[in-house]
């Protein structure tokens, strides 16, 4: 697959008011609570008791932020940098407002830190953040209760660490399940089409093998006691003839139209594929004629189609997808348009995804594409050789 963002790390309800978000946000408020108690301008310093509201308010904008990058599907990179920050000011929140509860910060941190993909330079930041942290206690409290103390923060933020990535890892598999159930719809749709043309294929050559052969020896021994009976012959008897022509006739004709219809519909299998996210919008537009003759050069398009929604989805941060399916007199054409982050390299990334598409499409001398889309985005573009059938 070619990558252009995280889409697939999104928190499990993510967004400013979501719901682990509104935990966080009460977590903050209890922290700073502090700055009303014991701890106040008076005991601490009006200059120190600004610097700790402000810290906490910068510490309170970067978690907003995060929770914000999160609902646009931002990058891993731009979360880090979030977290990185509030790693950076829940230990200046300590020492200007000294109040160990302000610790619990480091607690928030840890929750997100375990949410990363890349977390080696947050984990570094948090670790430092801890070693400020039992500098502090060391300097405030008995060396026995500053220990218990540091340990007792270390062991919440492990705990929020695990819970927040336990949390992950179901929304992933969620989401890994719900698209292989598209996939699978996908898949089970075009069987079924695929199933009905191979049944209207065996129909028609039934009718033409069998029937039609049979008729034609009936009308044959027909045509047969007609000239040797010659005058005799009998009104019924040339009924008879003329009613075998007609069904032969009438056979011939239901024949070529299942022949005509021997093709795969593709449409069906595309639309299964419609993950109903309510986040983005994806469109399809299928020509009625856009139709395939074989069973597998239907699924080489499913399974570009397939490959060019899952990326838009999951990578690009898109919230508009169109899918299309056209042809023309010797070509079917299957498009996916985005109007994500694209890509920032000169060429097209040349991931394990796009190289097996033009591989399976190769085998139909068929071609696929990725190239970037105006004004934003990135178009996936199959080629397919596919004449129109005579009439």
């Amino acid at each position: 697959m070619w990558r252009f963002g995280t889409l697939d790390r999104r928190t499990p309800g993510a967004g400013l008011l979501g719901p682990l978000n509104a935990t966080a946000y009460a977590a903050w408020l209890a922290v700073a609570s502090s700055l009303l108690g014991g701890s106040g301008a008076q005991a601490i310093g009006s200059v120190q008791w600004i610097a700790g509201l402000v810290a906490l308010v910068l510490f309170l904008i970067a978690l907003g932020t995060r929770a914000i990058l999160e609902e646009y599907s931002a990058s891993d990179a731009w979360l880090g940098r979030t977290v990185i920050f509030q790693a950076v000011i829940a230990p200046i929140s300590l020492w200007t407002l000294h109040d160990h509860l302000q610790a619990i910060l480091l607690v928030l941190v840890a929750s997100q830190v375990a949410a990363l993909r890349d977390r080696r330079t947050s984990l570094a930041m948090l670790t430092l953040a801890n070693g400020v942290l039992f500098v502090w206690l060391a300097r405030s409290e008995p060396l026995p209760k500053a220990m218990q103390l540091g340990l007792a923060y270390v062991a919440f933020q492990l705990f929020a660490a695990f819970v927040s990535r336990a949390a992950y890892v179901a929304q992933e598999s969620r989401r890994d399940v719900l698209r292989a159930n598209r996939e699978l719809r996908a898949t089970r749709a075009l069987v079924a089409e695929g199933a009905r043309a191979q049944e209207r294929l065996r129909l028609s050559r039934e009718l033409h093998d069998i029937a039609g052969h049979k008729l034609t020896a009936l009308k044959l021994q027909l045509s047969l006691e007609v000239r040797t009976r010659g005058s005799l012959t009998s009104g019924t008897l040339a009924q008879c003839l003329t009613l075998a022509d007609d069904l032969l006739t009438d056979i011939r004709m239901v024949v070529s139209a299942l022949r005509q219809e021997d093709t795969i519909d593709l449409g069906s299998a595309l639309l299964a594929l419609n993950p109903a996210v309510a986040s983005v919008s994806v469109q399809f537009n299928i020509e009625p004629s856009a139709v395939v003759s074989d069973i597998a050069k239907a699924e080489a398009l499913l399974r570009c189609a397939q490959e060019g929604l899952t990326n838009a989805l999951r990578h690009s941060g898109a919230t508009e997808v169109l899918i299309t399916l056209s042809r023309n007199e010797q070509e079917l054409v299957l498009s996916v348009e985005d109007n994500g982050a694209g890509y920032s390299s000169p060429t097209p990334p040349a991931g394990n995804g796009l190289r097996g598409l033009r591989e399976r499409m190769g085998e139909f001398e068929g071609v696929v594409s990725l190239d970037r889309r105006t004004p934003r985005g990135c178009v996936l573009r199959a080629v397919l050789p596919e004449p129109r059938a005579a009439c």
